[in-house]
């Protein structure tokens, strides 16, 4: 029996890097502050029964060994239940790799969710969440979807409710950035000041005034990935020059995503950016995309260039 899945993805809209811990069993990852946006930007997992472990994904970038997040799930779920069965696992993707998008994160939590179903484990979230965070400190997020506060490794996640709604263009350069890499460049001495503006992003968030949340988008990851990359910086540069509301880094990068008034202005926008795009949406808790509005890309590639890295 083959059980198919879109695997939904999401945006970082704040995103605090408060400290590396120390000690402990997350010793040497680092606690954050982030605000997670569930976008209907999805790919698609389709999980069989078969005689060996397979995988195959329409991304050349993807791993397809035993470094793929959706076979080290099949792994962890085997040994944690005695199970003695394989699969042959297919991804049709749509999220940018090394994108900072979380599309690794999304298909092993969707994978967690089938293989449920597949072979009747009866898990509940809480207990998908405790699998999901053996793999990845981005994989629980996915259960409960929708706008959250997550601190990863500090273990809090927190359902956001809220009725504020975004249009996004999500620029998606030539190339993309390691999250390894990206924390190694970190100059410790200047994250974690902006959790003060975090809050106040969740207060706008949570009354609903899509328009106050505005100046309270930030990412720390921003100066010292632009160091790195200046050609991100210049994306960001275009998308408000485009009439984006906000533009921001999501996640460790390399996408910037940018906020439009709507999806026509968006389309505008995305015209207007040196290029790759892809025109998204919120995807509420709980929610599937409409069939009638999936997102739309772009590819702009009028003045290409290379990274400097």
């Amino acid at each position: 029996m083959l059980l198919t899945r879109q695997s939904f993805t999401r945006v970082t809209l704040g995103l605090d890097i408060v400290r590396r811990i120390p000690d402990g069993p997350f010793r040497g990852y680092h606690e954050l502050g982030s605000i997670k946006h569930a976008i209907d930007l999805c790919d698609t997992v389709g999980i069989e029964e078969s005689d060996a472990d397979r995988l195959e994904c329409t991304d050349p970038l993807v791993p397809c060994d035993q470094r793929n997040t959706c076979l080290r799930v099949a792994a962890l779920l085997r040994k944690k239940f005695g199970i003695d069965r394989k699969v042959h696992i297919t991804i049709e993707k749509r999220i940018p790799a090394e994108g900072g998008l979380a599309g690794g994160s999304a298909n092993a939590a969707t994978t967690i969710e089938i293989l449920n179903r597949l072979w009747q484990l009866d898990l509940s979230t809480a207990e998908c969440i405790d699998l999901g965070r053996a793999i990845g400190m981005d994989v629980p997020y996915f259960f409960i979807g929708g706008s959250a506060f997550d601190s990863e490794a500090g273990l809090r996640l927190e359902p956001i409710e809220t009725a504020c709604s975004f249009v996004l263009v999500l620029a998606c350069p030539e190339f993309g950035v390691s999250t390894a890499g990206a924390y190694a460049a970190l100059d410790y001495d200047t994250i974690g000041r902006n959790q003060g503006a975090t809050e106040s992003l969740r207060s706008a968030l949570e009354a609903g005034n899509a328009e106050a949340v505005m100046p309270f988008l930030h990412n720390d990851f921003e100066p010292s990935v632009f160091a790195s990359y200046p050609r991100l910086a210049e994306i960001k540069k275009e998308l408000l020059s485009a009439g984006c509301s906000a533009a921001l880094l999501t996640g460790s990068g390399s996408t910037i995503i940018g906020i439009a008034r709507d999806r026509s202005h968006g389309r505008e926008v995305q015209g207007k950016v040196s290029c790759r795009t892809i025109l998204a949406g919120t995807l509420p808790r709980g929610h599937r995309s409409d069939k009638d509005n999936q997102p739309e890309t772009i590819c702009n590639e009028d003045r290409p260039t290379v990274p400097t890295a």
